[in-house]
């Protein structure tokens, strides 16, 4: 090793490093890459929570049917009446006013009822 290499460092001589512009650009392609993947993992967030809703719906409306054979054809009113009936395993916390899921999330069941052998119907808001 030459006495010009030990003073430049790493760089070899005829070598030119990166360029102040070049290190600024690869800075902003890595920011703009990092905001889209933030971006897309909170989206993901609110699909696992909509689904979880949807599948304490789906849970319900299966129930209400259950309630329906057990019951002489007649579909429940309310939440209540599917639970106290055994149709309906409250672990969810289901109630007459609807379901807030227990992560604290924005998302409730809620049934509206059916009139005689008109199923009731459930959703997701």
């Amino acid at each position: 090793m030459n006495q010009e290499t030990k003073k430049r460092g790493w760089l070899r001589e005829g070598e030119n490093g990166f360029t102040l512009i070049e290190l600024l650009i690869a800075i902003v392609v890595a920011g703009i890459l990092t905001t889209v993947a933030i971006v897309g993992i909170g989206s993901l967030a609110d699909n696992g929570k909509n689904s979880a809703c949807q599948a304490t719906a789906d849970a319900a409306k299966a129930a209400a049917a259950v309630y329906y054979a057990n019951n002489s054809n007649a579909y429940p009113a309310n939440f209540t009446a599917m639970i106290s009936g055994k149709e309906l395993d409250n672990s969810a916390g289901l109630q007459d006013g609807g379901l807030t899921l227990s992560n604290g999330s924005k998302w409730t069941v809620t049934m509206t009822p059916g009139s005689g052998t008109t199923s009731p119907t459930f959703a997701c808001s």
